[in-house]
């Protein structure tokens, strides 16, 4: 009995040593957290008001949550709203789905760093129901040291009675001056609405 028992015991060892040799062993990967991926802050209904060097308010910044990455340089925000106001009394409203704080690595944070607004975006001024100048697209970045906003994403723009739509644009919001630009074999499209007579 004890033989058998042996036996056994012996040819189990053997299958499991050829079991193992023949197949790859499987091992559970670990689920670890990289702490770059990670918010180390975490803030929700935040207000924020941000001033140049001089001082002066540059714009007014609300949003639902805010997160942010050191490690990646990173600051990001949901549900973004932006306020601009200018000298002259103009407002610029910003609102967007997300948007993205995130300088250069390498260098040093400025005061005013750009703003990138992602997802869907829609820049007007003047009264929502009828703007005066109105830019609704995809990813924009609104510059706050140079009072630009840009995009190299399609963009459909109301300027008083004339509508565009671009591949690109660049807008000044104290000149007020429009750039746009399309990609070769395309065109600008501009309409203008016409007033007619009653």
């Amino acid at each position: 009995m004890t033989k058998k028992i042996l036996f056994g015991a012996v040819i189990t060892g053997i299958l499991g040593v050829i079991l193992y040799l023949v197949f790859p062993k499987e091992f559970e990967e670990s689920t670890t957290t990289d702490l770059a991926d990670v918010p180390d802050i975490y803030l929700k209904d935040v207000k924020i008001q941000a001033f140049d060097e001089t001082g002066q308010l540059a714009y007014e910044l609300a949003a639902e949550e805010i997160e942010q990455f050191t490690a990646q340089h990173k600051m990001l925000f949901k549900n973004l709203k932006i306020l601009v106001e200018r000298e002259n009394g103009d407002q610029w409203q910003m609102n967007a789905d997300l948007g993205s704080v995130q300088p250069e690595s390498d260098e040093l944070s400025q005061i005013l760093e750009p703003i990138e607004l992602l997802g869907s975006v829609n820049v007007y001024s003047g009264d929502v129901n009828d703007p005066e100048y109105l830019f609704s697209g995809m990813n924009v970045v609104f510059d706050p040291r140079t009072n630009t906003i840009h995009s190299d994403e399609d963009v459909y723009i109301k300027a008083g009675v004339s509508t565009y739509d671009a591949d690109s644009f660049r807008f000044d919001l104290a000149t007020k001056r429009l750039q746009l630009s399309s990609e070769p074999g395309s065109q600008v499209e501009i309409k203008h609405e016409s007033i007619e007579p009653e």
